[in-house]
Formats: C-alpha cells, structure tokens, sequence
C-alpha cells in the first residue's frame, strides 16, 4: 500500500463537503490508495472508481460492488457545498475553467463539473444547476518512467509522444519523465512544463506540489500555445513537456520550437498505434521526422505502465 496515495486521496476528498468527506474517512486504507476517481451524481449513489473496479459506499466506511438502496446517495445540498469547496468559495473566479468543464485544486487533483450550461453568442458563459462532479485523483509515482528515460536520453532526436487511453496515467508518467530529464540523471537539461490545468506540477504560490526535478520551470494555467512561444521566447529551454496536445495551433507552435532545436515531450489520447495514426494533428508532428520515440500505455487497469516504446519512424516510414 501506497501511503502517499492515501495522502492525496484524503486531500483530494477534503474538497468534497464535510458529510462526504466524514463518510470517506472511515474507508480502509487499501481503497483510499486504489482509488482513482469519486464521482458525486446529484440524487444518485456516491461512486468509487479504481483499481477495484467501481465500488458505492455505505455507512462507517464499508464499500460494496452491487448497488442497494442503503448505499449513499448524494443529495442537492452535498453537490452544493462540493462544487463552492472546490472554487474556494469564489465561483466567480474559477468561472473561465468551470466552462472549459474542470477546476483544479490544490495537490493538482482535476475536479470535472457539468450542470446546465448558459450560453451567449454560440459560447459558454457560466454553469449552473451542479449536476455531476468527478474528482480525479493526481497521483505522483516516481521512477515509472525510468526506463522511457533511458531508451531515449541517448537519442539523437528525443521527442517523445506519450500515448494511452483515458485514466491510463499518461499525466504521471509525463510528470516522471521531466523531473528525470531536469534532475541529476538527465544532466540538468533545462526544462519547462507547461502546466495548463496545473495538475502536472501543481505549483501553490509558485512552489510545485509535486516533484519535478531541480531544473525545471512551470508555465501554470497559461494556455499551451501561446505558454510553448513565450516558453521559447524567455526560457531558453533544452526541452519542454506539454500534456495532452489537440489543436492544430498548439501544433504550429510546437513546430516552431522543433525548428528551433528544442525536444518535446506530448502526452496524447490514443490507445493504439492505429489509433495515435488517425489523429492528424499528431500525424503532422510525426511527419516532421523531429521525434524520436513513441511509448504506449497499457490503459487504465495497469495505470502508469508503459506497454511498449516504438521507433517513431517505424511508425510513419
């Protein structure tokens, strides 16, 4: 058992209301650490998802894998004081990211938020009528990416793309990999992350709550193309790590920093080879010929484990 998992599983929860957060604590200390989402469904049963599988939970912290009525059951007021919890008690200033459907909270734990949306002009202006809230849990495993890090520090052409499927950890192995390659094993490589929605490096007043090596700057909540040009501009990186790349402009932007002799390192949803290939942003980047290496993950029942590191040319030669 991971105790540290247990940590950020009770930090996480912290945000969810004292009737929830009270019920939660009683869990064995096995499932806190196994636990990778708690989804809050108004008027429906409380949910655990993990390792485990899914799981709902009863009174005095006991969990069962087949639904009954004395299972709890999330009610209006519950969601209420959740969703206020996780702004901070300032829905106002956490508006921009509640419509981009997430607000992150501190210990980088991604919490999403759908309700009922206003719109004006085509866009999302605010939401309302809190519905559903996923609280995902960031967890920090060190060393995961040791062998990535190996197969490719010796590259000529180190850019990577992490690949895998929703929930197979590709945050974490990404996270690993920037505190290797800005840390004493890559040779103190100046590294940038560029940490959008602040889970990678989870910075609080600046510091990042998780390890991410000595020589390393966060870019936080800065949207990732404009971040990848400043990045450029300022920084003077030797590499530069973005999760989840999916606009074209991202990509340009990228491309530029490829022309200009920095690696990166891109995280991506894709679970297949065939799968990374029909993602034509990505298909762009690999026709560059700029990067070196392709690891894919197992998926979200072996979370943060690489399946396989692939030459990227084989995949577009």
């Amino acid at each position: 058992m991971n105790k540290d998992n247990v940590s950020r599983f009770e930090t996480a929860v912290s945000f969810t209301g004292q009737r929830i957060k009270r019920l939660l604590a009683d869990l064995p200390e096995n499932i806190k650490s196994q636990t990778q989402e708690v989804r809050l469904r108004c008027s429906r049963p409380l949910i655990l998802s993990g390792l485990f599988g899914n799981a709902f939970v009863f009174d005095g912290g006991r969990i069962g894998f087949v639904y009954s009525k004395s299972a709890y059951t999330v009610t209006v007021d519950d969601m209420e004081e959740c969703f206020h919890c996780v702004c901070g008690y300032s829905v106002h200033t956490h508006q921009s990211s509640i419509c981009k459907g997430f607000v992150t909270v501190k210990g980088g734990h991604r919490v999403g938020i759908t309700g009922t949306a206003v719109c004006a002009g085509g866009k999302i202006t605010a939401v309302r009528e809190i519905s559903s809230i996923n609280i995902r849990i960031s967890k920090e495993y060190k060393g995961i990416a040791t062998g990535l890090f190996s197969a490719v520090k010796n590259l000529s052409n180190k850019s990577t793309i992490i690949a895998g499927a929703p929930s197979s950890g590709k945050s974490t192995v990404l996270r690993d990999l920037a505190r290797l390659m800005s840390g004493e094993e890559g040779g103190y490589f100046k590294t940038v992350i560029i940490d959008e929605r602040e889970e990678i490096a989870a910075c609080s007043n600046g510091v990042p709550g998780n390890d991410v090596g000595i020589s390393c700057d966060v870019l936080s909540a800065y949207p990732k193309k404009e971040a990848v040009l400043i990045a450029l501009r300022s920084m003077g990186p030797d590499n530069i790590f973005i999760d989840e790349i999916g606009s074209f402009e991202e990509v340009r932007a990228i491309e530029e920093g490829l022309n200009s002799g920095v690696d990166f390192f891109l995280t991506v949803h894709a679970s297949s080879k065939e799968d990374l290939l029909r993602r034509p942003q990505i298909k762009y980047l690999l026709d560059t010929k700029a990067f070196g290496a392709v690891a894919l993950l197992s998926g979200r029942d072996k979370p943060s484990v690489i399946k396989e590191i692939i030459s990227a040319g084989e995949l577009v030669s």
